[in-house]
């Protein structure tokens, strides 16, 4: 089943998780959408532009900072720090391209098909938000969401990727991928 978002969000931070296991149909376990407005406390939606942050979102700087802002929010609700596994950091990677090509944010519906082998349990979270958000205003925005934070906080992931890509207009695409 492919799960899309509005197609219309200019002014708008999205974002939608999605949680699968192999072992069942494939159908979301849990799924959630949020929608912030423009001058929340998760950034600035400054459509078309909008100030660049001093830090690219698709360096590895950037991607470095989003991952240990992940593990500092699971770290302070007792969960365990997550290793950053390199084959999950390039499908995560290349679905936040793949958002950022269309310009829309929609979960992976072949990812069951891409994680790696011997994997029994996966969860993604995708967000659309924009240029400037920082790696903090991006787990600011998952976990103010019922649906992301539980595929966040899950205590059964063994490992994680996270990728960001950026659209033309600016608008940024996150994606985490989860395993065990």
């Amino acid at each position: 089943m492919r799960r899309t978002s509005p197609r219309f969000v200019t002014p708008l931070a999205v974002c939608a998780a999605a949680t699968m296991a192999v072992a069942g149909l494939g159908a979301p376990a849990a799924s959630a959408q949020q929608f912030l407005m423009p001058g929340s406390s998760f950034g600035v939606a400054v459509g078309g532009g909008g100030t660049v942050p001093a830090l690219d979102p698709t360096s590895d700087e950037y991607r470095q900072q989003l991952h240990d802002a992940t593990n500092a929010a699971r770290v302070a609700n007792d969960r365990t720090s997550l290793p950053s596994n390199d084959a999950l950091v390039q499908l995560a990677t290349a679905w936040s391209q793949v958002q950022a090509a269309e310009n829309r944010m929609y979960h992976n519906p072949d990812l069951r098909y891409q994680v790696p082998s011997g994997t029994t349990r996966w969860s993604e979270n995708v967000l659309q938000n924009w240029r400037n958000a920082t790696p903090q205003q991006l787990v600011n925005q998952w976990m103010a969401s019922t649906g992301h934070r539980l595929n966040l906080l899950r205590s059964d992931h063994t490992s994680m990727g996270v990728g960001v890509a950026v659209a033309a207009d600016n608008k940024l695409y996150a994606t985490q991928v989860f395993t065990r």
